[in-house]
């Protein structure tokens, strides 16, 4: 019976792990060097909502490298054009994009721009068919008249959220020739904390296992 409970405790805690390595997201710190830049800014997130797979972005760690974000000009409805639904916070606390609205969840908040930008972004990859979900950052003056970009979106960065395992090549970023931009630079978040592969954790739990049955027969024996 002793046996058979160390097996069992060790299978219920293999499969928690699994569960919550099921259930986990990829990190990237996104950098931006705004140097060139002078006078208030806006920075905009967006996650549009284009199929029926529930997607969710957390922006947090921002740093402005000797700037600051403009306390009060926070934005979840883009001067009344969203609903606001599926976003909370603000660039000191962090940012949280959830694909709650029909059409988008979408973030502003203006900013006194410094040597760089920088932010943690975590997301998960859910894809439901048809066309993909997408996380879009853009940068803009501070009346949000003009975004700097090469590209036609206006946007900096974009993340198709299409299934699998996001990596660095996942996103795709864009300079802005005329503010003098260079296109931002992604790179993994290592997690310390993170859970092994599946297959890992099975040939742990076993050994786990196994070792914890061997000491049971062995003190068995001895005594």
């Amino acid at each position: 019976m002793a046996i058979k409970r160390i097996l069992t405790s060790a299978a219920i805690t293999v499969a928690l792990v699994l569960v919550a390595a099921a259930a986990s997201a990829s990190s990237f710190r996104v950098t931006l060097d705004t140097s060139s830049l002078s006078g208030a800014q806006t920075l905009a997130f967006a996650l549009t909502n284009f199929n029926a797979a529930s997607n969710g972005v957390a922006l947090e760690d921002v740093s402005f490298d000797g700037g600051s974000a403009i306390a009060g000009s926070e934005d979840c409805t883009f001067g009344g054009t969203f609903s606001g639904l599926g976003c909370s916070g603000d660039l000191a606390s962090g940012v949280t994009l959830e694909d709650l609205d029909p059409t988008a969840a979408f973030f502003t908040q203006q900013f006194n721009p410094g040597l760089s930008l920088s932010f943690v972004l975590t997301a998960t990859n859910s894809f439901g068919g048809g066309v993909p979900d997408q996380f879009a950052m853009a940068l803009c003056d501070g009346g949000l008249t003009t975004c700097y970009s090469d590209d036609a979106s206006g946007a900096l960065l974009l993340l198709d959220f299409s299934g699998g395992n996001l990596s660095v090549s996942s996103f795709v970023t864009f300079g802005a020739s005329l503010q003098d931009l260079d296109a931002p630079v992604v790179t993994p978040v290592v997690d310390t904390t993170a859970v092994p592969e599946p297959a890992t954790v099975l040939l742990v739990g076993c050994g786990v296992a196994t070792a914890l049955v061997r000491r049971r027969m062995a003190r068995r024996r001895r005594s």
